[in-house]
Order: C-alpha cells, then structure tokens, then sequence
C-alpha cells in the first residue's frame, strides 16, 4: 500500500482508506488476488498425475486428533467458499471432474457472483 499511496500522492495523514486508493488506481486487493488463485491451481493440481508431489500432499490426511477449540482454516475451505462463490460446490465438481476440461475450469473461475 505504501507504493499505491505515493503513486496516488495521498500520505497516511491524509487519512484516506485503502480500498479508495485501490479503487482509484484499479487494482484488487491481494486478498481478492489469492481468492482468485487457489480454485484455479486446485484445477492444476486435479490435472496432475497421482504420483506428483502436489497431488500427494493435496489428497494427504494427517492421523492423530486436532487440537481443542475452533477448527482452523484448511485450504480446502477456501476452495469451497470459493466455488460457492461461483455457483457450485466442491463436491459437484469432484462428481463432474470440471477441472478436467481446461476451458469449462477457465469459464468457471472467470464467473463470480460475490460481486
């Protein structure tokens, strides 16, 4: 941000909020940018072949309990939400296997209906 503002000739004293500067110079946040990154390297890694480290770690289930309290976050969270966002869940498209054609994967992640 600290860029953005001096592109924008606004300083922290002019007490202007982040998401105006962003709006003014159109850029997205870095939230929106990682929202918009993981569904489409889910696809990537859907793709690969089972043998492929990624893959491996994707499908990897860890033994033993979780520690008390709130569950954290776990990445295949975020992909759902992100889905979700799109009009789908991730359990449709692991029954469709939508990440396996490129060009309907592409046309999902470009559609967003949280806007």
């Amino acid at each position: 941000m600290r860029v953005l503002r001096i592109i924008n000739g606004v300083t922290r004293r002019d007490r202007v909020r982040n998401e105006y500067i962003r709006k003014e110079l159109y850029i997205d946040s870095i939230i929106v940018f990682v929202e918009r990154a993981q569904p489409r390297w889910y696809g990537h890694v859907m793709r690969m072949e089972d043998n492929r480290t990624p893959k491996r770690w994707l499908n990897w289930r860890p033994r033993g309990r979780r520690p008390p309290g709130r569950p954290r976050k776990r990445w295949c969270d975020n992909i759902n939400e992100a889905l979700r966002n799109r009009g789908s869940s991730l359990q449709q498209v692991l029954q469709e296997r939508r990440y396996d054609d490129r060009t309907d994967w592409r046309r999902l992640m470009q559609t967003d209906r949280s806007t």
